[in-house]
């Protein structure tokens, strides 16, 4: 039977940082991970199409669900720290206009590549195509039940990191990771995906390929409009995507997963940084500037071409013209109006095979958040997107990646 001082299950992002952190801080420490996959590090190389987005200078706890609990491995590993890491390992950065942190090379596999380099140096035990199966507490450590190609092995374990993942991107669409949890006696929260597209009814199809920037809001019921994101929409033909509403999309998603029956909707601000009236009134003198302006025409100076022209067909603007122009009089109240609430029945969203994210996950109230440690299980932790903590598109996610996974990897020792 094999035996290690700590044993990670998962090659994860979290996973490959928490290798690496226990063992660099504690030297002579027995380090394993185990991965189901054939290759460590997989979803990093699908992560910022293949860029690999993987900080924001923005990503404190704010920009988190559960920022509570994430606030503290985002204070011992935040963005400065993070990236200080990643310049020891031998990868340089760059950041856009947007805070978005991405490597130099602009590659995901150079990501990847200085992790495991790092990972193989400090002398990690990396077993791949081993999934873990089974663990029980045994005496002061864990016993740990592994399915390899050439059949079960047992590894004995003083400490057990699970660094699973979630269900995107994932090898392992069983979610052992989260069974594993569960077997210790934690509770998963509900799992749905997040950061992912919406599928609507509307002129979306009819707009396919069309992109416009806007604000996203989420009304439920027929209730008030909730601000969500604010960024570029791409109208597909399903639906909408495009970061604003990948950003909207845990609304819709979380809803969904309830099984609520009342209607959702996306309402789409295509003009946020004007109020309805002052719309109104630019709509107003633009008419009283050109009245001849064709009807499909009258949205030309704000909108994209085709939207313009859907709004117009869908409003009826012959109320709007008077012997082919436009009357000076028309209250432009309506055209406004729709402009800053084009709506999108929600139909659904799309899967965890098409997500970023999986929201929900191991119940945090169960956690230690200044070590990831279970308050159930001593020398048991978890990192990463198997906890319930996640956020927003721009290198969030990852960001707690990082933190979370050196975090237990410190903590994790004799």
């Amino acid at each position: 039977m094999r035996e290690v001082d700590v044993l990670i299950a998962g090659g994860s992002a979290s996973g490959l940082c928490a290798a690496i952190n226990a063992a660099r801080l504690h030297p002579g420490l027995r380090v394993a991970l185990v991965e189901r996959g054939v290759r460590i590090g997989q979803k990093i190389l699908a992560t910022g199409n293949g860029r690999c987005n993987l900080s924001n200078l923005s990503a404190a706890e704010h920009a988190y669900h559960n920022k509570e609990f994430a606030a503290a491995a985002l204070a011992k590993y935040g963005v400065g720290t993070t990236l200080a890491f990643f310049h020891s390992i031998g990868l340089l950065t760059r950041t856009d206009e947007c805070g978005r942190i991405y490597p130099l090379s602009n590659r995901a596999a150079g990501v990847l590549d200085c992790l495991r380099f790092e990972v193989e140096k400090l002398g990690v035990d990396i077993l791949c195509s081993t999934a873990l199966e089974k663990a029980s507490k045994t005496g002061g450590g864990f016993t740990c039940l592994c399915r390899t190609p050439g059949g079960a092995e047992t590894i004995s374990a003083g400490h057990l990191i699970l660094a699973t993942g979630g269900k995107t991107y994932s090898k392992d669409p069983g979610g052992t990771g989260y069974a594993l949890a569960r077997s210790f006696g934690h509770r998963i929260t509900p799992l749905f995906p997040s950061l992912t597209a919406l599928v609507t009814g509307g002129a979306a199809a009819q707009l396919k390929g069309v992109r416009v920037q806007a604000a996203v809001f989420g009304q439920e019921d027929g209730g008030p409009c909730i601000p969500l994101s604010r960024g570029e929409i791409l109208f597909t033909e399903y639906g909408l995507s495009g970061i604003a509403a990948m950003d909207a999309s845990r609304f819709f998603s979380e809803r969904i997963a309830a099984g609520k029956t009342a209607s959702l909707c996306a309402v789409l601000d295509l003009m946020p940084d004007m109020n309805e009236q002052e719309l109104a009134a630019y709509l107003a003198a633009a008419a009283e500037n050109n009245p001849v302006l064709a009807r499909e025409n009258l949205f030309a100076g704000i909108l994209p071409g085709a939207v313009g022209r859907h709004l117009c067909k869908v409003l009826s603007l012959d109320i709007l013209y008077k012997n082919g122009c436009i009357d000076p009089r028309s209250d432009m109240a309506a055209p406004a109006k729709a402009i800053k609430q084009f709506r999108f029945d929600i139909k659904g969203v799309k899967g965890f095979d098409f997500a970023q994210v999986t929201a929900g996950g191991a119940d945090i109230s169960e956690f230690h958040p200044s070590s990831l440690e279970s308050r159930k299980v001593n020398k048991l932790y978890a990192c990463g997107e198997l906890l319930d903590v996640d956020g927003g598109c721009g290198g969030f996610n990852l960001q707690w990646a990082w933190s979370s996974g050196l975090l237990a990897g410190e903590l994790a020792r004799k």
